[in-house]
């Protein structure tokens, strides 16, 4: 008997290997297992106690696995666990709403061939020179009515 509980131990602790579980975390859950055994035949009877064992065994390895997922995570706290909203605050985002419609306000009183110039150069990145070809004008007058238009919205725009 005492070789066959030898034995049963060895199979126990290789199946519990098998699934990862350390020869230390084995000999805990087999003593467990037998401790489950002995309760369990008190009230009703085990005809294959080895396979009860193998089964109870795996079960708890299971279950103490289970047990450190939640362990982890319960021992974290939640202040470890910062989630920071990047978007802009509400009265930021209106004060950008009011200076944008300032701007267009600006954009608008600008004459329209500037107007056209400033955005030609800013939204669709053309180039000065690009610019002067399409209005048929020179670059040195193309330059000085994005500076001018510039330098207006600028004025215009200060203090907001």
């Amino acid at each position: 008997m005492e070789s066959s509980i030898g034995q049963t131990i060895k199979r126990l602790q290789r199946a519990l290997q098998r699934r990862g579980v350390s020869r230390e975390d084995s000999e805990d859950l087999i003593q467990e297992a037998y401790q489950r055994l002995e309760i369990y035949r008190r009230d009703k009877p085990v005809d294959h106690a080895e396979g009860f064992l193998v089964r109870t065994a795996i079960n708890l390895s299971i279950d103490a696995v289970r047990k450190r997922r939640r362990a982890n995570h319960a021992d974290e706290p939640i202040e470890s666990h910062i989630i920071v909203d990047e978007s802009p605050l509400p009265d930021e985002v209106y004060a950008s709403r009011r200076r944008l419609d300032r701007l267009n306000e600006g954009f608008a009183a600008l004459d329209p061939i500037t107007r056209q110039m400033i955005r030609a150069q800013r939204m669709e990145g053309l180039s000065v020179a690009a610019i002067a070809a399409q209005h048929r004008l020179s670059m040195s007058a193309v330059e000085k009515r994005l500076a001018k238009g510039i330098l207006f919205l600028v004025n215009w725009m200060e203090g907001w």
